[in-house]
C-alpha cells in the first residue's frame, strides 16, 4: 500500500509542478518585455526612442551610466560635432569654389578638392559617431534586459 500510495503522491507533484511552470515561463516573459518596451533604446535614423518616446540625442546623456558605456556615447558625440564642423566646412569651401571659378580667379579648383575632402572626412566620422553610439545603446540595453556583467 505505501508503494502506491508514493507512485501517487509523486504523480500529483509532478502534475502540479508542470501545470504551474507555463505560468511562471509567462510571467517572466511578460515581465521581460515590459521592460523591453519601457526602457529600452533604439535608433530611428538620427532620432531615439524609448518607451514610445523621442529622445533628441542630447538628452541620451542621462541615459548611461558610468563605464564603458558612457564613454562610447562621449567619443560618438565628439565624433559627431567634428563631423557637423567638416560638413560646414566643406560647404563653405564648395561654395567659395563656386565663387571663384565664377569670377575666373585662381584658387577655384583647390577649393572643389578641399571641399570634397572635408566631405569624406565628415562622412567618415558621422558613421563613426553612429557606430559607436550604436554599440553604447546596445550595451545599455544589453544590462537593462538581462543585468550588468551578463
Amino acid at each position: 500500500m505505501t508503494k502506491r500510495l508514493l507512485q501517487f503522491g509523486l504523480a500529483t507533484l509532478v502534475f502540479l509542478l508542470g501545470w504551474n511552470a507555463p505560468a511562471a515561463q509567462a510571467q517572466t516573459r511578460d515581465s521581460l518585455r515590459r521592460v523591453y518596451d519601457t526602457r529600452t533604446i533604439y535608433g530611428y535614423g538620427d532620432k531615439y526612442i524609448m518607451g514610445g518616446q523621442q529622445l533628441p540625442f542630447r538628452k541620451l546623456k542621462t541615459e548611461f551610466g558610468p563605464g564603458v558605456t558612457s564613454d562610447l556615447y562621449l567619443q560618438g558625440r565628439h565624433d559627431r560635432a567634428v563631423s557637423r564642423l567638416l560638413g560646414v566646412g566643406a560647404v563653405a569651401a564648395l561654395v567659395g569654389s563656386a565663387v571663384l571659378r565664377k569670377n575666373q580667379q585662381f584658387g577655384g579648383i583647390a577649393l572643389l578638392v578641399a571641399g570634397v575632402g572635408l566631405n569624406l572626412g565628415s562622412r567618415r566620422f558621422s558613421k563613426k559617431s553612429t557606430e559607436l553610439v550604436d554599440r553604447a545603446l546596445w550595451l545599455r540595453n544589453k544590462d537593462v534586459l538581462f543585468g550588468p556583467g551578463r
